[in-house]
């Protein structure tokens, strides 16, 4: 298995800002990872490269004729001011005359925000985007695409494009972030001391659990020990989606959007999550965990105190990691189980007419310039959607992480299934039940399969 070692020191996240970022990022976000303001300056001019006027498509304009006030919300709130500020002054490097204002409130108010008449006109949106789109809240930007000829679905990742698009080809966001879940942080000393060189090859289930086995370690009852826990891979959901795709599933397995229809109880995910609990059942004892726990170093954990041999972990957590061990390499989860996360944006339907034309620039900058692919790199430690990016390639020469990640990204990882309804807390709290063993796999699987299918019927009438 191909890992990535670093031999520099990276000026990374703060260990305040990890927790912030673990609990945003594998649901869909990359969050920041740089300090402000690292890395060489943004080439201006390129967002030229969409052509403008070829082809049919908008007619030549000079980009410093147009002008707007744009104001964006994001899911982040007040976190990123900083961050995007420097990302603006990038941006009107290109765009001179358009204001851009970063709005501190976020998507959960976007309601009280219309009503109030302080409407964004660019949002953050994840995936599909369902909840944005059934209150008619988002456009789709085929018109726009329409007019741009040179933003085509060949421009991006696969599946960081395809995230947004509905089944019938509605296009309701562009891709300014991806992330390939999970990379797995490995310990190398854990690693030679339990007599490996490298980490073997895993392409199943069962390889998986033999593999992970020989270091969940005890000795007169006490956990010495450790890897990561199959059933605590950045929660229940996220845990299920990459064990079933490991056992074989792809986003199908879980829903068909064609016939709405939703199938969390299908054999290879009951498959996957029986494995789950059987290897937690027979390898992690709570008791013997909670005080291994207590043992470890303050501001620590098993993988930097030496008791684990490796995490997986969203490609910005990464940085902070190696910024406490430089030591530690990088390498992804098993082929089959990758996924591939991130963030998109859209344009709002209530945004003021008058500012249309300028907010559709600022989003094409964001998600389809390579100005805009250095600069969230730069001054967010967010990996572009666009696949040609000469500044992300030049980087994974010196960085593991994002070799690591352009590698994974290459292969085409899978998308993470889209179920348009809300159904978390109900998953939340039955997959602690299932972890507490008062709840048998299939039992929940049949449940959320009734559960969700019923939200989705509701939506539908």
């Amino acid at each position: 298995m191909k890992t990535y070692r670093r031999g520099f020191k990276w000026i990374g996240a703060v260990c305040a800002v990890m927790l912030m970022i673990a609990m945003l990022a594998a649901c869909g976000g990359n969050n920041a990872s740089e300090e402000p303001g690292s890395g060489t300056e943004t080439n201006s001019g390129t967002a030229n490269e969409l052509n403008e006027g070829k082809d049919g498509g908008e007619p030549a304009v000079n980009l410093a004729d147009l002008k707007g006030e744009v104001k964006l919300l994001t899911v982040w709130g007040g976190m990123y001011t900083e961050h995007f500020a420097k990302v603006f002054e990038d941006f009107n490097k290109d765009y001179p005359n358009i204001k851009v204002t970063f709005m501190e409130q976020t998507t959960a108010d976007l309601a009280a925000l219309i009503a109030a008449g302080e409407i964004p006109d660019v949002i953050s949106s994840n995936a599909l985007a369902a909840d944005l789109r059934k209150d008619s809240m988002i456009e789709d930007l085929t018109p726009y695409l329409n007019k741009s000829p040179d933003i085509t679905p060949e421009l991006y990742y696969e599946p960081a494009y395809k995230r947004s698009v509905d089944s019938t080809g509605a296009v309701w966001a562009l891709p300014v972030s991806v992330d390939p879940n999970f990379a797995l942080a490995i310990n190398n000393d854990v690693l030679e001391q339990y007599g490996f060189t490298e980490l073997p090859e895993i392409n199943s289930l069962q390889e998986l659990g033999d593999f992970l086995k020989k270091f969940w370690v005890t000795e007169n009852g006490e956990q010495v020990m450790t890897t990561f826990a199959p059933n605590e891979i950045y929660g229940g959901n996220n845990s299920l989606i990459t064990m079933a795709y490991l056992n074989g599933a792809d986003a199908s397995n879980y829903f068909n959007e064609a016939e709405n229809k939703v199938t969390y109880n299908d054999p290879v995910i009951v498959e996957a999550l029986q494995w789950i609990v059987d290897f937690k059942r027979e390898n992690i004892d709570d008791e013997r965990m909670a005080k291994l726990h207590s043992t470890l170093p303050e501001n620590t954990g098993r993988l930097l105190a030496g008791k684990s041999l490796m995490e997986p972990h969203v490609t910005p957590l990464l940085w902070g990691f190696l910024e406490l061990n430089p030591d530690l390499t990088i390498a992804p989860m098993p082929m089959e189980s990758l996924w591939i996360g991130g963030w998109s944006f859209s344009l709002t339907t209530a945004g003021k007419k008058e500012n249309k034309e300028a907010a559709w620039a600022l989003l094409k900058w964001m998600t389809s310039s390579k100005a805009g692919a250095e600069s969230f790199q730069k001054h967010l430690g967010w990996i572009s959607g666009i696949k040609d990016n000469p500044y992300l390639e030049a980087k994974a020469e010196t960085d593991p992480v994002i070799a690591f990640a352009l590698q994974v990204l290459k292969n085409t990882p899978k998308l993470p299934p889209y179920i348009p309804v809300d159904n978390a807390k109900e998953f939340d709290t039955k997959w602690a039940e299932v972890m507490a063993g008062t709840l048998e796999p299939k039992a929940f699987l049949d449940h959320m399969t009734t559960f969700t299918q019923a939200l989705l019927d509701e939506q539908k009438k």
